[in-house]
């Protein structure tokens, strides 16, 4: 996209990504193992592994890196900026590099490709366009594929990376191990949970439009989640300031009890991510705490979690997931802050991004693809 093109900045688009996600995920997650395996086929393993991105193409990146971690595979994920100007330095030829970027142009993003290359590294990227800069400068790139939805933010395309990624980490786990088919029951688990997508966006849309509405009247918006649902959370603040520009804040499950607690009152929303798993009884005490405090606790979490529920004065309840499967609800629970900052925006009568001031475009665009790359 240039900054001289026509852009439509028409909400409909950001309700058909919600809905493309659907019909997408059907098949994606099978289609994108057997391209991995395609792509990585008789490569050694990786000593360790980077995925990088900026923004969404990072958080996705969070998303994933424990499943990594789970399957003995030693991943970090890291912002663009810090890995090609200062992880860099660390890196060694016998790693990898998976660079995320669904536009192909995101300098940054480019920039870590060509200068793991450079220093020996199997780089890899992520990608809907097929004519952007990224597949020019890596070993070979996975591209995904949906029909366009036009203009806004970032919802199917989200989605499409963290998928890309964490099937990766199944055919790894495969190879690092084949005797465990650890792999194959990650994808069954990646399948099981992109097929539950259609039903929790007929299931908790009514109810995610209508928080959104009435969020729309409150003072401070705090999302939190843990683990891989962390990432979510950030995902969830993204979609709030690209779409009605709102400086929402995004916080790690446990650091918000140390710093936005103290800023909890009433007229805020906490919007706690709570999946079956590992902390799972910290998110139920926040929610406490907000509520004591007298602010609005809003929980996502499984329609039979009905500990969690009583805990929360919203519940935009999900189908239910085992807390094993912990570490693929990214693909279920980043669904309703789709819709609820959708919902608020249209409230607040926010044009996203601000685009309506094409020099708010023009700088944009200019500081993401047009930054000076170093080699």
């Amino acid at each position: 996209m240039e900054v001289n093109e026509k852009v439509s900045l028409d909400w409909n688009n950001m309700v058909k990504g919600i809905r493309a996600q659907v019909d997408f995920l059907a098949d994606a997650p099978e289609v994108m193992y057997h391209q991995w395996q395609v792509l990585t086929e008789e490569r050694e393993m990786p000593q360790r592994l980077y995925m990088v991105g900026c923004g969404d193409s990072y958080f996705c990146g969070l998303a994933a890196e424990r499943i990594f971690k789970e399957s003995g595979i030693d991943a970090l994920a890291m912002e663009s900026l810090e890995f090609s100007r200062y992880e860099i330095d660390a890196a060694r030829a016998e790693d990898w590099l998976v660079a995320t970027s669904n536009s192909g142009n995101v300098s940054r993003t480019v920039e870590s490709a060509m200068r793991a290359r450079k220093k020996g590294l199997r780089t890899w990227g992520i990608s809907y366009n097929r004519q952007g800069r990224l597949a020019n400068e890596v070993d070979g790139t996975l591209f995904y594929a949906y029909g366009d939805v036009g203009f806004g933010p970032g919802t199917i395309s989200y989605t499409a990376s963290m998928v890309a990624q964490m099937t990766l980490a199944a055919v790894l786990a495969d190879r690092a191990d084949p005797s465990r088919d650890s792999g194959r029951s990650i994808l069954e688990k990646l399948t099981t949970m992109s097929r539950q997508v259609g039903g929790a966006i007929d299931q908790v849309f009514d109810d995610a439009v209508s928080l959104g509405q009435e969020a729309a009247q409150l003072a401070q918006i705090v999302v939190i989640g843990g683990g891989p649902n962390y990432a979510t959370a950030l995902f969830g603040m993204a979609k709030q300031i690209e779409s009605a520009r709102h400086n929402t804040v995004a916080q790690e499950l446990e650091e918000w009890a140390h710093e936005q607690y103290f800023c909890t009152e009433k007229g805020t929303l906490t919007l706690v991510i709570a999946p079956p798993g590992r902390s799972a009884d910290r998110a139920r005490e926040q929610l406490q705490a907000v509520r004591d405090m007298g602010g609005t606790a809003a929980v996502i979490c499984s329609q039979d979690d009905a500990e969690t529920a009583a805990m929360a004065d919203v519940v935009l309840g999900l189908p239910a997931t085992d807390a094993a499967d912990e570490w693929v609800t990214p693909i279920l629970y980043q669904v309703p802050l789709q819709i609820f900052s959708y919902a608020f925006a249209q409230q607040v009568g926010s044009v996203m991004l601000g685009f309506d001031d094409r020099e708010r475009m023009r700088v944009n665009f200019r500081q993401i693809f047009g930054s000076t790359l170093q080699d």
